[in-house]
């Protein structure tokens, strides 16, 4: 591996730890505890230790500053020690189901921050005629797997406050109350985070463009009243189609990233035991390299220990 690709590499690893947090968001009767602590690990380690992260963040001035500010908020919120969110306890990790929208709050800003560090990195890359095909088509991978399961998340917690949002006006006779209004913000602010996945999706591809943005953009407006039901549809029809094509959707798009992200992994160790021998022959200095602290991290990565969780409970 480059330079270069060792620095995407390694950023990809990161927002894969910032995408995996969508995990909290999925209702499932159990967690793993071993994943939840590297992610929270991970999380802060990466702006703390000498990486391609936080030397981009140290160079970037105010921005720079804005995003580490913003990932040390995420850290505390969402894996610190006094979160309300995710708490481990005897009998695994207990996820409080009705804060999604904090973990949204931090996933998504901090993801896309990241994300077009990455692609400006590719670019950059590409301007100078650098190789990084395998970490290009690694990072596809993510962007395309990353927007369906940002998508699903969030269109089942839309659906969720939909319906919440009807029973509360029901018991109210038809009448906003406190509790409908509560819920409506609620719904606007989860509007206002699929907005956010669709405008920056660099995505073209019709299964994307048709079977996830396409159906979420008029599941929005059927719920909302921009648009009509279609004739001899119901809005749960329609609930069930868009969960449907979106899950179908992201589970292509896993499969061909575990496929990817794997072996750049173990590329991305193997050239940290070069960088490693090649110390201790003193042909380069002792200062550590980023890929270092993967190889530290991640020394098993690819033996199936360390691997990031897929959604059907087995390793990514």
């Amino acid at each position: 591996m480059n330079p270069i690709s060792v620095a995407i590499a390694t950023l990809i690893h990161y927002n894969v730890e910032v995408r995996d947090t969508l995990e909290y968001c999925i209702n499932k009767t159990q967690y793993d505890t071993r994943l939840y602590d590297e992610k929270k690990r991970a999380i802060l380690i990466e702006i703390e230790e000498k990486t391609p992260l936080k030397d981009i963040l140290s160079r970037s001035g105010d921005n720079g500053a804005k995003l580490e500010k913003q990932i040390r908020e995420f850290h505390e919120e969402v894996y610190g020690d006094g979160s309300t969110i995710l708490k481990k306890a005897d009998d695994g990790l207990r996820v409080d189901a009705a804060q999604h929208l904090a973990i949204y709050k931090h996933v998504i800003p901090v993801h896309e921050q990241v994300n077009a560090i990455i692609l400006g990195l590719i670019n950059d890359a590409h301007k100078n005629k650098q190789d990084v095909a395998q970490v290009e088509a690694l990072w596809n991978a993510d962007e395309r797997f990353y927007r369906g399961l940002a998508m699903m998340t969030l269109t089942a917690d839309l659906i969720k406050l939909f319906d919440d949002f009807n029973k509360a006006m029901r018991e109210n006779k038809g009448q906003p109350n406190p509790s409908s209004n509560f819920i409506q913000q609620d719904i606007t602010m989860v509007i206002g985070h699929i907005n956010t996945v669709r405008v920056n999706a660099r995505v073209p591809q019709l299964d994307y463009k048709e079977g996830v943005e396409d159906k979420v953009t008029a599941l929005v407006e059927n719920i909302s009243g921009r648009r009509e039901l279609k004739p001899g549809l119901k809005l749960p029809d329609v609930f069930r189609d868009v969960q449907t094509s979106i899950a179908d959707y992201v589970k292509s798009t896993e499969g061909v990233f575990r496929t990817l992200y794997v072996p750049a992994m173990q590329a991305l160790i193997e050239q940290a035991k070069v960088d490693q021998a090649k110390r201790e022959s003193g042909a380069i200095p002792e200062t550590p390299t980023p890929t270092e602290k993967v190889e530290e991290k991640k020394e098993s990565f690819g033996e199936g220990d360390d691997i990031p969780l897929s959604l059907d409970g087995n390793k990514a």
